[in-house]
């Protein structure tokens, strides 16, 4: 029996496109201010060319509205495909 077969790898991609949309959720509702920060000014300058284009407040809301709707994604998701088998 191989270790890698077709069911198997079906059931990791299942895993990733389920638990990764929750994982990056949680990262950016409990991420510091600081981190939103660096996030902010990483996006600023590869979008426009400035540190500062987007006010940080809004940019905070918009990460934290971003992490619940990736909560939001990720349980249905998990229940759908991941759990529903089992009840």
């Amino acid at each position: 029996m191989p270790l890698l077969n077709l069911s198997f790898i079906i059931l990791i991609v299942q895993m990733v496109i389920c638990v990764l949309p929750g994982v990056l959720g949680i990262f950016l509702i409990v991420s510091s201010e600081d981190t939103k920060r660096s996030m902010r000014n990483t996006v600023c300058n590869q979008l426009f060319g400035v540190s500062n284009a987007i006010e940080c407040p809004k940019f905070q809301r918009f990460l934290i509205i971003v992490g619940v709707l990736g909560l939001l994604f990720s349980i249905p998701a998990t229940w759908f495909v991941l759990l529903s088998k089992f009840f």
